[in-house]
């Protein structure tokens, strides 16, 4: 008796059911899927935006001391990585929640070889813009222009990855945003000082503003 009501339920509910409305509903979770993974993108770079901001800020201010203490020059050369470490971690955290939530395996080293592939990148595009403008450019406008550049990269990898054009448009107009204000800058008269808090300012609104938009959007 039992398994004659099972049946009748599974007809019941087959035929409440149709395919169109089968179809809908895994629209409706590939639409969940893209939202959410907007929200996180768009909050990992609110995230980063005050890291970014406070790195050559932290410098511009730090400098004028550590550098006359006899192991000054050791902390400024670490002085980044307490920002980045912080900013990392609760990136991670958020990806790993997103990987939950969407069943997917949280313990992948995909984005763990993507994030050492992005530093890796970093890194590079930083020495070559280093290398084309010379010394006569502080390490603040290297960065700044570094930063824009690297991105746009981000936009283009990211929304090739997650097939997301929404996310391409925002993260380039951010990087020309960065790299257009670096060159203004470095054009003019602005002391070491000032490149620095401008630099880090304008870096933070960009990716805050861009990941505000980003989130927003999801």
């Amino acid at each position: 008796m039992s398994d004659d009501k099972e049946e009748l339920m599974t007809e019941d509910t087959t035929q409440d059911f149709p395919a169109s409305k089968a179809a809908q509903a895994l629209s409706d979770i590939e639409g969940y899927d893209e939202s959410l993974t907007a929200r996180v993108f768009g909050l990992n770079l609110m995230v980063f935006a005050l890291a970014i901001a406070a790195i050559p800020i932290s410098y511009t201010a730090a400098d004028p001391w550590l550098s006359t203490l006899e192991n000054g020059s050791l902390a400024l050369s670490v002085l980044w990585f307490p920002w980045i470490a912080g900013a990392v971690a609760i990136t991670a955290m958020l990806w790993s929640t997103h990987s939950i939530t969407l069943g997917q395996d949280h313990t992948s080293l995909g984005g763990s070889s993507l994030g050492i592939g992005f530093t890796i990148l970093f890194f590079a595009v930083t020495t070559g813009v280093s290398l084309i403008l010379g010394s006569e450019a502080s390490i603040y406008i290297v960065m700044g222009i570094a930063g824009g550049i690297f991105t746009a990269i981000i936009g283009v990898v990211y929304s090739l990855l997650h097939t997301a054009r929404w996310m391409l448009t925002p993260m380039v107009l951010a990087g020309i945003a960065i790299l257009l204000a670096s060159i203004a800058i470095h054009q003019a008269d602005v002391s070491v000082a000032g490149e620095g808090f401008s630099l880090g300012f304008i870096q933070g609104a960009a990716y805050f503003v861009t990941g505000w938009i980003i989130a927003y959007r999801g």
